[in-house]
């Protein structure tokens, strides 16, 4: 039977590791109860979220992506390829998350389509991260400093910029990151205090979870050995063990990722628009703006003001060393780099605190590797853990709280034993929730968030993007009142003339314009902006030469039409839209022939296709051939009974063979429709 090994506790109060005696008095009641507490506050915190809709990125990664959609069948495809592969429309990217898609595909399998459930699983995720988080900071404590480990896990919970992270069902893959790598950290502790292997085999396999996650839980094949230097009484070649056994499994998943991405093509996603650094004009410039966007995580850390769910090009401007901010950002860095090392030997807990924040960030701070974004608020989950630490240890150290003295039996006296400390801690977390709950109303849905960012990221070409999508996509769509809706098209053609004015070569933002235009039958700037999109777009998309086709038809180019529609059938050759529009250009050149074939053809893909089927009614009835336009104007009625040009070119079709009294009910209904819709 392994005999039971007690962690040696840090003394906040000095900010080092010593040993001292440990209080025979068992505080799990209280713990236990504290720890209650955190995880029902985060739950409180974050429920009303549980109603909200999709947003952002949530879509891909949900109703949109095809292997998320196959449920439990489409787990083991989501182990074998990067995190975007379901999504198919888009540009894939160098990222191997198949953990939070596994997640995902469980709930699409049990709730399909349901945002509710998966806002649900994000709430309860962070409600229990918030949980072992407390028993983490407990266990480096050994209990005796149970007011650092409660202070620090209420300011974690509370602060605003984990809002993007719980609002966003796409940031699942944050939340499953920190709560295995908390649950790593579990159980190494328990294996440093028991000596049990399964303890460590437990954290080994919860690491590796973590990093199917995300990838910056890497970060932890460092903080490992740290935490053990700092936090306990491990000797040196225990923690060597341990920490090998962490990088032998980093080392596995690094070879897997490899594998599963070695034949990607990452190109867009290393562009300009998603990190504005790739536009400066050197390295220096480059790591520069870095140190300056690093500066500026720590002012949201103590102000999480001006929160925005975008940061690309161009809302931080690019800058150079001789930039009075970049140069202050490069020297608090440096100091507090400095300071945690020359105080880390000590065991300094603020010398930990500060070092997690340092190594948590250091994967997202474009200061090493340049990554596909500038800057994004989700970054500082991890890290931000580091900042209450610090925090947490300021406020014991001025208040000089001193556990070992103070005796507590219930959660009443623990409180007020320590309620100085206490009641700025409830002050700064008051504070954050208000602030928390605030920003977490802007994430109910596309509009909500597009509309309110947009004015704080006025500078972001994204952002504007976005807001004019919506407009058309959510508002104009859904709107009756035809007036609004033209209020809607001339607000969103003013966001797309901004997202170019900031970015010229955003090639989304000149299709949206086309379909604007072609929305208000003003044909020429329809065609004019397409032909733009289709220039910048990196891969030709299908949408896009089919809308540049139907203006060219509006216009009666219709050559122009079949050239263009020739390449929307070779860019995705099973989508029945083109070929039904080539088939409207051929009829229009007279050769409806070749126009019968390419109806026929969308119906082969689209059987529901009512459109094909009364225009090849047309041309059957124009051929003479009353028996196949019968059956077609038939049968597009069956597809679609509210269309009155069926039933009349049905009536006529009758007509034609002489048979009035058949033709007579068909010209009735295409009456009755024409005077009712």
């Amino acid at each position: 039977m392994t005999q039971k090994k007690k962690i040696i506790p840090a003394k906040v109060q000095s900010g080092k590791v010593k040993e001292i005696p440990m209080d025979p008095k068992p505080l799990n009641k209280i713990k236990n109860g504290l720890g209650i507490l955190v995880a029902l506050f985060a739950f409180v915190l974050y429920v009303q979220t549980v109603s909200f809709d999709y947003t952002l990125d949530d879509g891909p990664v949900t109703h949109t992506n095809e292997l998320v959609k196959k449920g439990v069948n489409g787990i083991g495809e989501i182990l074998q390829t990067d995190y975007w592969f379901g999504f198919k429309e888009q540009m894939r990217v160098p990222n191997y998350r198949p953990a939070s898609l596994v997640s995902l595909a469980i709930e699409w399998q049990l709730f399909p389509d349901n945002p509710h459930v998966n806002h649900l699983m994000n709430v309860l995720l962070y409600a229990l991260t918030c949980w072992l988080l407390f028993l983490v900071l407990c266990t480096l404590f050994e209990n005796r400093d149970l007011i650092f480990a409660f202070v620090s896990s209420l300011l974690y919970v509370a602060h605003p910029l984990h809002t993007e992270v719980v609002a966003s069902i796409k940031s699942r893959d944050e939340i499953l990151c920190f709560l295995f790598v908390l649950a790593a950290l579990f159980f190494v502790l328990k294996y440093t205090a028991e000596n049990s292997i399964v303890h460590l085999i437990t954290s080994l396999v919860c690491f590796f979870i973590a990093l199917l996650s995300k990838e910056p839980a890497i970060a932890f094949v460092v903080i490992v050995p740290l935490m053990l230097f700092v936090f306990t009484a491990t000797s040196v070649k225990k923690n060597l063990m341990v920490t090998m056994g962490f990088f032998s499994v980093a080392l596995i998943y690094l070879a897997i990722r490899h594998q599963v991405l070695a034949s990607l093509n990452s190109e867009r996603y290393y562009s300009v628009i998603n990190n504005s650094m790739l536009a400066t004009a050197d390295v220096m410039s480059q790591k520069a703006t870095a140190f300056f966007i690093l500066l500026k995580y720590i002012v949201l850390l103590i102000v999480p003001h001006t929160l925005s769910y975008d940061y690309s090009f161009s809302q931080i401007k690019n800058i150079g060393f001789s930039d009075p901010s970049a140069f202050l950002a490069a020297m608090v860095y440096l100091a507090l780099t400095i300071y945690a090392f020359m105080h880390v030997r000590k065991k300094s807990v603020m010398s930990f605190s500060i070092l997690f924040f340092l190594i948590t960030l250091f994967p997202a701070s474009n200061l090493m590797v340049t990554i596909g974004s500038t800057m994004a608020e989700r970054f500082l989950y991890m890290p931000s853990l580091g900042y209450c630490m610090v925090v947490t240890f300021l406020l014991l150290k001025y208040f000089k709280t001193e556990n070992a003295a103070k005796k507590f039996q219930t959660i009443k006296q623990f409180l007020s034993v320590h309620s100085s400390v206490m009641m700025i801690a409830l002050v700064i977390t008051v504070m954050y929730s208000f602030k928390t709950i605030a920003r977490s109303r802007d994430w109910k849905n596309n509009v909500s968030l597009f509309g309110h960012d947009v004015t704080v990221a006025d500078e972001s070409a994204r952002a504007h993007y976005n807001w004019g999508s919506a407009l058309v996509k959510e508002l104009y769509d859904h709107e009756k009142n035809t007036e609004k809706k033209n209020v809607y098209l001339d607000k969103a053609i003013l966001e797309f003339n901004k997202t170019i004015s900031i970015f010229s070569n955003y090639s989304d933002a000149y299709f949206y314009l086309g379909l604007i235009y072609t929305i208000k039958e003003d044909y020429l700037k329809a065609i004019s902006n397409y032909q733009t999109a289709i220039r910048l777009f990196p891969s030709p998309k299908s949408k896009a030469f089919t809308n540049l086709g139907l203006a060219y038809r509006k216009t009666k180019q219709f050559e122009l039409a079949v050239a263009v529609l020739d390449s929307a059938i070779k860019a995705d050759p099973k989508d029945a839209e083109p070929y039904q529009s080539k088939g409207y250009a051929l009829a229009g050149l007279g050769k409806n022939a070749e126009a019968i074939i390419e109806f026929q053809k969308s119906i082969e893909l689209n059987a529901s296709d009512a459109a094909s089927h009364k225009s090849l009614g047309i041309l059957y009835s124009n051929m003479a051939d009353y028996s196949k336009a019968i059956q077609h104007f038939t049968v597009a009625i069956r597809l679609d009974s509210t269309d009155a040009e069926s039933f009349y070119g049905l009536g006529y079709t009758y007509q034609l063979t002489g048979d009035s009294a058949q033709a007579k009910p068909f010209f009735e209904k295409s009456n009755f429709l024409r005077n009712n819709h």
